[in-house]
């Protein structure tokens, strides 16, 4: 009797393994499948809505404004309202724009929360996973087209300033919720989105400082 109890506890667990494993091989076609997708954008341009809700502040402070992604040239993010205020963040610098398009390499970016949202945005628009699983714990959910990308930091100096970073998303990345460690959230919506081959010289001017020859030479080539 307890030899045929043991057996079917053993089948049991064998069985619940097999099915962990079926899971997880089902979960990572899925990740493939969103990394592949993003992979396949080379430029892509759209809006978003920012909202910030700060500790002991009563309202929320709103902006609203444009970004466009080039891969392999960077994250272009342009805040127009209230008031503009534009960078492009590339792997190695950030320019930061006037709003005549005059732009400089900045010597430094105020705040941990913001320079770990805009690497966090720039790898997840590069389809760098690996990068991101490297920085944060990641916790993906599927539900049919959609998916959620929860993210929880791994090293102790963002643990001091973050909480975690929640993405959503289909076929592009539609929203990113990011929490403080103190409780402050920072909520990003993208809408209007649209992708292209290649960037406009409009486009183009965002990601060189002398964008003149440059812009000429990429367009002109497509």
């Amino acid at each position: 009797m307890k030899k045929s109890v043991v057996f079917i506890r053993a089948i049991l667990l064998l069985c619940s393994l097999m099915l962990c494993g079926t899971a997880r091989a089902d979960m990572q076609v899925q990740i493939d499948q969103v990394v592949k997708r993003l992979s396949e954008i080379e430029v892509v341009q759209g809006g978003f809505n920012q909202q910030k809700k700060l500790q002991g502040l009563a309202y929320s402070l709103n902006a609203q404004g444009t970004f466009i992604f080039w891969r392999a040239h960077g994250l272009y993010i342009a805040t127009e309202k209230p008031f503009f205020t534009a960078m492009t963040i590339t792997g190695s610098d950030i320019i930061t724009w006037q709003q005549n398009g005059t732009g400089s390499v900045a010597a430094e970016q105020s705040g941990l929360i913001q320079r770990e949202i805009n690497k966090t945005l720039l790898a997840f628009f590069s389809a760098d996973i690996a990068l991101i699983q490297q920085r944060f714990i990641a916790d993906w959910v599927f539900e049919q087209e959609k998916w959620q990308l929860t993210l929880t930091p791994r090293l102790d100096l963002i643990k001091k300033n973050m909480r975690t970073a929640v993405m959503n998303g289909d076929q592009f990345l539609q929203k990113l919720v990011v929490t403080a460690a103190n409780g402050d959230e920072t909520t990003i919506e993208f809408h209007s989105q649209v992708e292209s081959a290649v960037p406009t010289a409009e486009q183009c001017h965002w990601f060189y400082l002398q964008p003149q020859d440059a812009c000429t030479t990429i367009v002109t080539a497509h």
